[in-house]
């Protein structure tokens, strides 16, 4: 997301001098524009309840209200007013001393498929002058639903699939396994049997922040190197999981999963380098699913 106002940006420039936009009091001779704080914004919607803020920002402060609309855009649009979205107000004041306001528009989560994604561009409607040509009038506002959290949806049956398979355990497509609360870790859960029988993975979902729902690892034994070679015995013959640090392991409540990055390394024999880094899914499934798979074999 572009950010306009940083550090060096006109925010704090415009904030160091008493402004006004009355001629008589003028003590800042640069231009006066209003604009979209940001020119790409994702919102989490969350329920139905909540009003969101997407913000409006200008170049000066004047000694009396200011009251611009705002309208949607047809043109790249795809949310539909009144069944995805409302906006609080059509139009967005900003007051007598301040640089900013915020234009309030709130989410139907209900009325929302478990992977939608739906875009909205909002267009500021200010005299021409007041509008800068290097960040126009327009902005788009991006709407995701974020299913609620339960640690229950995660705690159950999941089909278990890894590219580590297709290299090092080529019998396997996919395991079936269960999953248990972690009673030590909060949000945290237990991979039975991840990748062997008796060996479980642990992790934790971060919730922290709807938007980027993080799932947390520490370093773990998943398997043995005898295992899948087929009696070769290296170092401790354990082969370590070390989370995968240059992509993010994240879950998806929605469609419950939880993509997690690993690389591998044989305990002991560490100097050797890794057998790879690979994904690994987590698909959670239904117990007759499971039942299933199980007497299919797996």
């Amino acid at each position: 997301m572009k950010r306009f106002f940083g550090k060096l940006g006109i925010f704090a420039f415009a904030a160091t001098l008493f402004v006004g936009c009355s001629e008589d009091r003028v003590s800042y001779a640069g231009p006066d524009y209003v604009m979209f704080s940001d020119s790409l914004q994702t919102i989490a919607i969350q329920s139905s309840d909540t009003y969101y803020d997407i913000p409006i920002s200008a170049t000066t402060a004047c000694d009396y209200d200011r009251t611009y609309a705002v309208e949607v855009v047809d043109k790249g649009s795809n949310a539909i007013e009144g069944l995805h979205y409302e906006l609080q107000s059509n139009s967005v004041t900003i007051k007598a001393g301040e640089l900013a306001s915020s234009v309030k528009i709130k989410g139907f989560y209900d009325n929302f498929e478990d992977t939608d994604s739906l875009g909205i561009n909002l267009r500021l409607v200010a005299p021409q002058d007041k509008i800068w040509d290097i960040y126009g009038d327009e902005t788009k506002v991006q709407l995701v639903k974020i299913c609620r959290f339960d640690i229950k949806s995660f705690v159950g049956y999941a089909k278990v699939t890894s590219n580590f398979f297709a290299d090092y355990m080529q019998n396997t497509s996919f395991r079936v396994v269960t999953v248990e609360q972690d009673p030590e870790k909060e949000n945290g859960v237990i991979i039975n049997d991840f990748f062997l029988d008796g060996m479980d993975l642990k992790i934790s979902f971060n919730t922290q922040k709807p938007l980027e729902p993080k799932v947390e690892m520490e370093t773990q034994v998943v398997t043995k190197l005898s295992e899948v070679t087929g009696g070769a015995v290296l170092g401790t013959d354990m082969i370590l999981a070390v989370p995968y640090t240059g992509v993010v392991s994240y879950f998806n409540v929605c469609q419950g999963f939880a993509l997690l990055y690993h690389t591998f390394y044989v305990e002991g024999y560490e100097s050797a380098g890794p057998l790879g880094t690979y994904p690994t899914i987590v698909e959670w499934i239904s117990k007759e699913e499971y039942d299933y798979l199980k007497k299919q074999g797996y």
